[in-house]
């Protein structure tokens, strides 16, 4: 095993296969049971009764566990109303009804209703728009079809782009409220049957879910960059800005239907059209809809919960394992179907040490609070201890929900041999092959020539990086810790009851993982991968797959670049050809927009250079590596570093709370993934002033790399 001497690695293998043989599904049931028993969204009962219980189960393992408790903002509904105006009034029901078939659907007095937490107050009538998923482009489509939505209310689909982008950006064009509504083509009786006679969202389901504005910063809106503990300062509420600019919620598309039917104008490009029996059409409306919401913007109690397993050799060193336990109800799937086999990693690595297991580093297990309206008790608790986990933090290992089929991680590339490493030892439990095996099947099967060639010659599966939207933002984006999320999925329906009444026991047990093997194979692999990088005589972080990770973010910034320059030369030639035709034709009104001035071309050679260097020192480091350490103890003290060299404290630009300059969700993403984010957005929105300075801040920083991992090299053969 990397990072491992011979005799090391060979009782690393004894102890990880008696630890893979522990995790019981029956127990995982059972987990899953007792945890989505009842709504436990933040603040509630239930949510504190599972924290209790959770710390309860640490402790009967003989783990050392802890609650550790702070206060956030969480804003629930005080009133909700929605109604279409007009000879055809309609009132929306705004409700999810209880199934006879499901029994935890019926506990009405416990559920939060459909909202979307950080939606500002507001009460505002308004014609209606379409705007499709809501997206970036589709307001580039919006404009080129002469529709604006500048006092509209806007009516968006769920999909392709986070949820909090979608009243984000029609803000940002003008809008005065918005709606969004789950499409059965998305997440309906288009892909599947409709639940209870199958898994897709039921004519009345509908997706709660944070529009906090988590690309500018997670966590408590109240604290930005400090823990939320007794003296914090809180910014008062006028002035947070991670709170929406303009009243937001979702709704049913039973409820949104009668909405889209009273929309005029013209009918939508078919990428745009949904899954209803109905003509999707432009708008605006002729008849207007009133939309009108209040809050109840009330602080309430994290309940977050830490197990801790000290190291016998690097006690120092920290391994960090997590997932959150709180849900927007029931939370069946999303997060008791990841926080259940967490739960039984514990007991599983309580039962080794009762066998007479150490871990070499100090392991800590986390069951975080808060996760679903802003990743508030992970934040809370990262911004608290920002200090001790700068100096011993050496990796964060995140889930979230699981689901049945194949392996997927995202995550830190310095990880990525490692993650691979771990997977070829863990069994698919439906098709007997490695999950390793059964990944890169299914990645082969979907590839395209080119990427098929790679996957057949590459030791290493390909992990993507990561974004947003769990855990591990405070970890990767704040403070630069190494991190994975991983997890099963592919042949599953989780989307179908997302954040609904109905992701509950009844739900996940009739059609998600039902005999709960894929929760055992997620214990499986994230337990051995916390014990394994845990264990390691030298840290298994390998900087090849990163440095040629980041030669290709370096490619496609630049490509991105010269798309930019491309596409404006053509856009003017267009400009130029109507101004010409105006010309020949005076009964022509409509003058053209003027020409844009030509990107300039930029100067990428700090960043070309930095990739360059960071390449040559992770070859040296490969190759003092392959001869064994010398000095373990000093080059484990700088390969905890490693990933912090990524992090600038200036941070990016307009969101310094995101500190690193290779992974960062994007401005208007999300949850997705912007890498090389300084320089990629500065060139996106066209800031040509700003572009320069971008690539030398990030070529610095990943010069700054590249000297760790030169001076680790020198380390590990034994030089100064």
């Amino acid at each position: 095993m990397r990072g491992y001497t011979a005799e090391h690695s060979d009782a690393e293998a004894r102890w990880e296969r008696k630890f893979r043989a522990l995790p019981d599904t029956a127990r995982l049931r059972e987990n899953m049971r007792r945890l989505s028993a009842k709504p436990h969204h933040v603040g509630s009962a239930y949510d504190k009764d599972n924290a209790e219980w959770l710390l309860a189960q640490l402790k009967s393992y003989g783990l050392d566990a802890k609650m550790e408790v702070f206060e956030a903002l969480f804003p629930t509904p005080k009133s909700r109303h929605l109604e279409l105006l007009g000879p055809a009034r309609f009132e929306a029901s705004l409700q999810e009804p209880a199934l006879k078939v499901d029994p935890t659907s019926e506990q009405k007095s416990e559920q939060l209703p459909t909202y979307n937490a950080y939606s500002r107050d507001g009460d505002v009538t308004a014609p209606l728009v379409y705007v499709n998923y809501g997206a970036p482009a589709d307001y580039e489509q919006l404009d080129a079809l002469g529709i604006s939505v500048k006092g509209a209310i806007v009516i968006a689909r769920y999909g392709q782009t986070w949820r909090g982008i979608k009243p984000k950006l029609a803000a940002e064009h003008g809008a005065v409220g918005c709606l969004i509504y789950s499409d059965p083509r998305d997440d309906g009786y288009v892909q599947g049957e409709a639940f209870p006679a199958g898994p897709m969202r039921p004519a009345r389901g509908a997706q709660r879910g944070s529009v906090e504005d988590l690309p500018v910063y997670p966590g408590d809106p109240q604290t930005p960059g400090i823990g939320a503990v007794p003296g914090a300062k809180l910014i008062p509420l006028d002035q947070v800005q991670a709170i929406t600019k303009i009243p937001v919620m979702p709704i049913s598309y039973q409820d949104a239907q009668p909405f889209l039917m009273a929309l005029g104008g013209d009918v939508v490009p078919e990428n745009w059209r949904g899954g209803l029996p109905i003509t999707y059409k432009t708008g605006p409306s002729l008849v207007k809809a009133h939309l009108a919401l209040a809050f109840n913007w009330d602080r309430k109690p994290l309940y977050n919960v830490i197990a801790t397993i000290p190291g016998a050799a690097f006690p120092e060193q920290w391994v960090i394992r997590g997932n959150h336990h709180d849900a927007w109800v029931n939370g069946a799937g999303d997060p008791v179907s990841g926080a259940s086999p967490l739960l039984e990693e514990a007991r599983g690595l309580g039962e080794l040490l009762k066998q007479g297991w150490r871990p070499r580093r100090t392991i800590l297990i986390c069951f975080w609070d808060g996760e679903e309206p802003g990743l508030l008790g992970s934040t809370e608790w990262v911004e608290t201890n920002a200090e001790e986990l700068k100096k011993h933090a050496v990796a964060y290992f995140n889930s979230d929900g699981n689901g049945r089929g194949y392996f997927r991680a995202e995550g830190s590339h310095t990880l990525e041999n490692f993650v691979n490493s771990v997977v070829k030892d863990v069994p698919d439990p439906e098709t007997k092959l490695t999950v390793w095996e059964r990944r890169r099947l299914v990645d082969l099967a979907r590839a395209t020539p080119e990427a098929r060639a790679e996957l057949r010659s590459r030791p290493d599966l390909r992990i993507d990086a990561l974004g947003s939207g769990s855990d591990y933002s405070a970890f990767i984006d704040h403070l630069g810790i190494a991190s994975v999320n991983l997890g099963y999925g592919g042949e599953d329906a989780m989307g179908g009851q997302y954040h609904s009444i109905y992701d509950d026991f009844y739900w996940y047990t009739h059609f998600e993982d039902t005999d709960f093997v894929y929760g055992r194979a997620l214990a499986q692999t994230a337990g051995s991968m916390v014990m394994r990088i845990a264990d390691a005589d030298v840290i298994p972080f390998q900087f090849t797959n990163f440095a040629e990770t980041v030669h290709g973010y370096v490619g496609e910034v630049k490509k991105l670049a010269d798309s930019m320059r491309e596409q404006t030369r053509e856009r003017n030639r267009e400009i130029a050809e109507g101004v010409d035709r105006a010309l020949a034709d005076p009964k022509k009104k409509r003058v053209p927009p003027p020409a844009e001035a030509l990107p300039p071309y930029l100067n990428f050679a700090p960043l070309d250079q930095a990739s360059d260097d960071l390449t040559t020192a992770a070859a040296e480091y490969e190759k003092a590596f392959a001869n064994g350490s010398k000095s373990q103890t000093a080059v484990n003290a700088a390969l905890v570093q490693a990933e912090r060299a990524l992090i600038d404290a200036a941070g990016l630009p307009g969101r310094p709370w995101y500190r690193n300059m290779i992974y960062a969700p994007g401005l208007y993403t999300g949850y997705g993934v912007k890498t090389l984010p300084a320089v990629r957005e500065a060139i996106e929105q066209k800031s040509w002033q700003d572009v320069d300075g971008q690539i030398v801040r990030t070529a610095a920083a990943i010069e700054r790399e590249a000297t760790l991992v030169k001076n680790a090299a020198r380390t590990l053969a034994g030089g100064q």
